[in-house]
């Protein structure tokens, strides 16, 4: 079995040799963006590669969340060290906050209408995710809603639960159903496992009692749609806005980035108390789980307001980051200019990816300092050419963003590496011959076209295209491609075929309920499986050789040297 994990970089390195890399890893001034490509690809291609489960990497992330843990019980809010331009700030920061969530308030009149996270509102957008919970038997919206235990970490949930759904004729038959023959369960809070990150460590994820995640997801609802209307950032599309403004800072110098170490568990609860109203903290400690459990079994008081895992984590920490960067531009006078359609603003927030203009830089660092948040150094820039956000790595306006192999488990994920380097490959118009060879070693070379998915074959142009076929109809060109495979269970029939879920009782609202939800495909339940299978099916295409470029745009310049650096890669001449 092949070591990809250390033979790849092996290779690499003799492509980006006769390449003219100079074997630099750190940057020095007037570096050619090519250089500085080869640089991005030599630290990134097997950065996050994992083969599965890494005891070592584990340990050293259990251990930093304990840490971070530990700091947030620490953690006191201080203002008596604030200078006035922080005190400003942070106020400035308060009052946002309060807005958001009392819009029409009136403190000096009589008037006010109540928070905008109420039960009503919470309840609009329940939701259960697609990911493992406790108390359900599967990952799918019918298991969940219709036989799991639907667990809580309070009763209180389970009597707020059963009031919001009382208008609901259909969930409360669900409901009646699922309690009468499954019940309900009350729990102490999460469970802590990992999933890959990088090679050096793993990450924390915590999965939450059922009941918990409706909840959450129904605050996470709530606070999406008031970022959009408040802040104008839309957390669907906010990463592309952030790409764009770290690239015109690469360029110019007007913005920087920056990024935190471990945001997600380091916002702390007495900070949310001392900047968050009352009625919402109480939603959130409602909501939160307050311990998680190892998996050796120990149980641990989480000090964090709440963790990975948890549905609202990531809009909270984007409204409060938010608030920060508008306390600063409002201490220092700067005119807060909001994205809105396609306009950009002066500013960008999408979790802990942050981008501020440059004299406010050193400013903001400073209030997430005070805030208890530790900036990640060697990913936050404001000096120089480079800036990075949101996936995208930029060097005097260029996209030097190396590729990253997460790890080769089957001859998807060959197929997947292969498509990306070539990709770069041809934009960096760096042959990497010896990588691709290697790659492709002893797999089957499925020809596919350059708009199919990167896991469903190897992408070439039409004209090394051996499996000529044409369709007499449409003229469109045949071809095999990759076809992962789901995990599939019958709802059509309950009655005489019993579908073969886990856990699975007779709950025909539920049926009708995961239906009008949009979950059903075909009639059938599809629920995630814990290894992918997959078979060859085939198809035609009429678009074959119409490339797009990485911003998404047809390109013949690009899409001619693709066709030329494909072709070198995987010697088809």
């Amino acid at each position: 079995m092949r070591d990809y994990a250390s033979d790849l970089p092996v290779f690499l390195d003799l492509d980006l040799y006769e390449a003219g890399w100079n074997g630099s890893i750190i940057p020095y001034p007037g570096i050619p963006p090519k250089q500085m490509a080869m640089q991005s690809l030599k630290k990134a291609l097997v950065k996050k590669f994992s083969d599965g489960n890494d005891p070592k990497a584990n340990a050293k992330a259990l251990e930093l969340f304990l840490k971070i843990n530990s700091n947030c019980k620490e953690y006191s809010f201080d203002a008596t060290n604030l200078t006035e331009l922080d005190s400003v700030a942070i106020g400035e920061a308060k009052e946002f906050i309060f807005r958001f969530f009392y819009p029409d308030w009136d403190i000096h009149g009589e008037t006010f209408s109540g928070p905008i996270l109420s039960l009503g509102s919470i309840s609009d957008g329940f939701g259960v995710g697609n990911g493992s919970n406790i108390g359900s038997y599967g990952t799918d919206f019918l298991s969940k809603v219709g036989t799991s235990l639907m667990s809580a970490t309070t009763p209180k949930l389970s009597e707020l639960f059963r009031q919001a759904i009382l208008s609901d004729p259909l969930w409360s038959d669900v409901e009646s159903i699922r309690s009468k023959t499954r019940g309900s369960e009350i729990v102490r809070g999460s469970r802590l496992s990992f999933v890959p990150k990088t090679t050096e460590i793993s990450r924390t994820i915590c999965t939450e009692p059922l009941l918990n995640m409706l909840f959450q997801k129904g605050i996470d609802s709530v606070l999406r749609l008031r970022l959009r209307q408040v802040c104008g950032i839309d957390l669907k599309t906010q990463q592309g806005k952030n790409r764009v403004l770290a690239q015109l800072g690469s360029k110019n110098g007007k913005f920087g980035t920056i990024d935190l170490s471990s945001a997600s568990d380091s916002m702390s609860l007495s900070l949310v108390r001392e900047f968050f109203p009352p009625s919402v903290v109480r939603w959130l400690e409602l909501t939160r789980s307050p311990v998680t459990t190892l998996p050796g079994g120990t149980e641990v008081e989480l000090h964090m307001v709440s963790s990975m895992g948890n549905a609202f984590t990531f809009p909270l920490q984007t409204l409060f980051f938010f608030s920060l960067v508008y306390g600063s531009y409002r201490s220092r006078s700067i005119k807060i200019e909001k994205p809105y359609r396609d306009s950009l603003g002066n500013f960008a927030v999408y979790g802990d990816d942050i981008i501020v203009l440059n004299e406010a830089y050193d400013h903001i660092v400073h209030l997430l300092s005070i805030c208890g948040f530790s900036v990640n150094v060697d990913k936050s820039f404001n000096q120089g050419f480079f800036r990075e956000s949101c996936g995208g790595d930029y060097y005097l306006g260029h996209n030097i963003r190396g590729v990253y192999i997460q790890g080769i488990n089957d001859v998807c994920d060959v197929y997947s590496a292969i498509n990306r380097l070539n990709v770069w490959s041809a934009k960096h118009q760096v042959c990497l011959h010896h990588t691709v060879s290697y790659l492709m070693k002893g797999s089957r070379l499925l020809t596919i076209p350059f708009h199919e998915q990167d896991i469903a074959g190897v992408k070439v142009p039409l004209r090394s295209h051996k499996a000529y076929k044409r369709n007499k109809h449409t003229g469109g060109n045949f071809y095999r491609y990759v076809y992962i495979t789901s995990c599939k269970a019958s709802v059509v029939d309950v009655e005489t075929r019993p579908p073969k879920l886990r856990g699975w009782f007779n709950n025909h609202p539920a049926v009708l309920m995961a239906a009008l939800a949009g979950t059903l495909r075909d009639g059938k339940v599809v629920s995630r499986a814990n290894r992918r299978s997959f078979r060859i099916k085939s198809r035609y295409s009429s678009s074959w050789d119409y490339i797009l470029d990485d911003q998404g745009h047809y390109d013949p310049e690009f899409g001619e040297r693709w066709k030329s650096f494909v072709e070198f890669n995987l010697n088809l001449n």
